[in-house]
């Protein structure tokens, strides 16, 4: 759609199930989506909610029944959503080869790589501990995260978010989010906690560096065997457009990234790290404990 100020937005139609059921539980959640301010949170503008009475089968008969139609309004991120970008670019596993399959993923260059994941996880600390009721996503996945024209990665599509007071968590007998990026304990009835985000975020990271969503648990590839098949495959691609020095820097960069996203990952969720000390690793400025990533894998 297109605001009067000419400003184009999208407009997302919500199914029942998405939000809570009544008027005033879906105003107060989109309220507090509509408070985020955050440069990697897709903009909430606004919203449309009204109820029309419409002639319904129940049992043979027809009755009167309550319709609820309910419309979101988002800023609109002309590069769609990251999947796309790493769905055409994929490692053989068998080759140390960066094999492109679509030109348009195969233009994400490791710079910009570098800058979705960073931007994912200033995004997501900013729903974990920037504001006075944390959210938890519960569904973060590349189709979640959409680019803006400067590639700047941007976290939507809150519909199975939850918000929380401080130190709660949600006891859930149902399995909430998309399989191969849920963490373990959700298909155990545990308990969500930002630490399930985490989880998803791990295997998002992995996914944007080798263009695939594995790890060591679905690889069965030690921790360093997994790390070093990456790094070396990324120098081969490096190698063609890089100067020495940038290489190295973005090695390094490379390795932090893996070892983060391998403890992001853990299948204990108590060893799993809070998204600060995510950032702070990811910048070098706290030293990653690699136990506790070779421990993951032996749980595996």
């Amino acid at each position: 759609g297109v605001l009067k100020n000419r400003e184009m937005i999208a407009v997302k139609r919500i199914v029942s199930s998405w939000m809570p059921g009544s008027q005033e539980q879906f105003q107060n959640e989109v309220y507090h989506l509509m408070m985020l301010k955050h440069p990697n949170i897709v903009r909430f503008l606004g919203y449309c909610y009204e109820t029309r009475n419409e002639v319904k089968l129940c049992n043979g008969k027809r009755v009167f029944a309550e319709v609820a139609e309910r419309l979101l309004c988002l800023e609109y991120l002309p590069k769609g959503s990251l999947d796309k970008y790493l769905s055409g670019t994929t490692f053989n596993m068998n080759a140390l080869l960066l094999v492109p399959i679509a030109d348009e993923s195969s233009g994400l260059d490791w710079s910009t790589r570098y800058n979705i994941i960073e931007g994912i996880c200033y995004g997501l600390c900013h729903l974990h501990e920037q504001i006075d009721k944390k959210i938890i996503h519960l569904d973060l996945k590349p189709p979640n995260i959409l680019l803006d024209d400067r590639m700047v990665p941007k976290i939507t599509d809150f519909g199975l978010s939850r918000l929380l007071d401080q130190q709660q968590t949600l006891y859930t007998e149902s399995r909430h989010g998309t399989f191969g990026y849920m963490p373990p304990e959700i298909f155990h009835g545990g308990t969500v906690t930002p630490k399930s985000d985490i989880f998803s975020l791990g295997v998002i990271i992995m996914e944007v560096i080798t263009g695939r969503r594995d790890y060591p648990d679905v690889t069965r590839e030690s921790p360093d065997e997994y790390i070093e098949l990456a790094l070396t495959k990324w120098r081969v691609v490096l190698h063609r457009s890089t100067c020495d020095e940038s290489l190295e820097t973005y090695c390094k960069q490379i390795k932090r990234c893996i070892q983060v996203g391998l403890m992001c990952v853990h299948p204990d969720r108590t060893k799993r790290p809070p998204i600060m000390q995510v950032i702070d690793m990811l910048q070098g400025l706290k030293v990653i404990d690699c136990n506790i990533i070779d421990n993951a894998t032996q749980q595996y």
